[in-house]
């Protein structure tokens, strides 16, 4: 009977064994490889994806940079440079520029060796209206160039600014192909497409703001009564329906408007008043001396008309 216990006792070892051995073969020898495989296939995808990603990428950046070969200036660094320099002493020219003085920095080259700048600094004298059309035709013209710095000082007692502009221009030192046209080995581009670099094509749509004396204020010897405007008498009724005058002054060199009624003091540079009458499209102020002033409506200070003190 012992025998026989320990046999039947035997078999169930050897069947657990066989059991728990073959499950473990079983997940060894195909679960995790086949896990194991499943894992490298979504690594390979996710990095087939990735490469397809970064040439969707590369492509777009092409076809996006592919104007910009166009523009670039000529790999020959003397032409580039002679050739721009005399742009610009012509474009200062054209521009009516005054005591221009044009400088060249250091050429600085890329660490990839792809790409390549070149500055300059221009000094000149010239009016707002100047000014306004060259930087016009300086982004109008198909350059790969910009302005990276500008500064401008009103000169005292004159219309002229002094202005210093920082420019960089590009070199791309490689093409595609060599079959590509461009860049241009010793000329600058000859495209007269403008590219899309200004908010309007036409310069009359930015001449008006050469027009302003937007640095008049900051002149020594400024006659701040023609930067104040009488812009309007408006009558006021409060809530117990009582009227009350008031004239609206437009203080230009501050960029506010003031309100003054009957008696109230008026300061404008030197000039100083209080408020006579305001009778419709007229004010009139009186200075300590006794003289009196009429201002008209939509007119300057400094167009006001001096009348009889008697009149008032």
């Amino acid at each position: 009977m012992n025998a026989w216990l320990k046999s039947l006792l035997l078999l169930v070892i050897l069947s657990v064994g066989f059991a728990f051995g073959g499950y473990m073969y079983y997940k060894n020898s195909y679960v995790k490889p086949r896990a194991a495989i499943a894992e490298e296939r979504v690594k390979i995808e996710a990095t087939i994806q990735n490469g397809k990603s970064m040439i969707e990428r590369m492509q777009s950046a092409s076809t996006q940079l592919s104007p910009l070969y166009t523009r670039s200036f000529p790999l020959i660094e003397e032409k580039a440079s002679l050739q721009y320099e005399m742009w610009l002493s012509q474009m200062t020219e054209f521009c009516n520029m005054q005591n221009v003085e044009i400088d060249k920095s250091n050429r600085s080259v890329a660490q990839n060796r792809l790409l390549a700048s070149q500055g300059f600094r221009v000094k000149a004298e010239c009016e707002l209206i100047d000014l306004t059309q060259f930087l016009y035709e300086f982004y109008w013209t198909s350059f790969l160039h910009r302005v990276t710095a500008l500064n401008i000082v009103p000169q005292e007692g004159s219309d002229l600014l002094q202005v210093t502009m920082r420019i960089q221009c590009l070199t791309i030192l490689y093409r595609t192909n060599p079959n590509q046209a461009y860049p241009l080995r010793d000329q600058l581009p000859l495209s007269t497409k403008a590219p899309r670099q200004l908010a309007s094509q036409p310069f009359a749509a930015y001449s008006e703001f050469g027009e302003k004396e937007i640095f008049r204020a900051v002149r020594s010897g400024v006659d701040f009564t023609a930067l104040t405007l009488l812009t309007g008498t408006p009558v006021i009724t409060d809530e117990n329906g009582v009227e009350s005058k008031s004239s609206l002054w437009n203080l230009e060199a501050e960029g506010r408007t003031i309100s003054l009624s009957i008696g109230d003091e008026l300061k404008v540079g030197s000039f100083v008043a209080t408020i006579e009458e305001i009778d419709g499209d007229l004010v009139v102020l009186k200075q300590k001396t006794g003289q009196l002033w009429a201002v008209l409506l939509g007119a300057h200070l400094s167009e006001a008309l001096a009348i009889p003190s008697n009149m008032f």
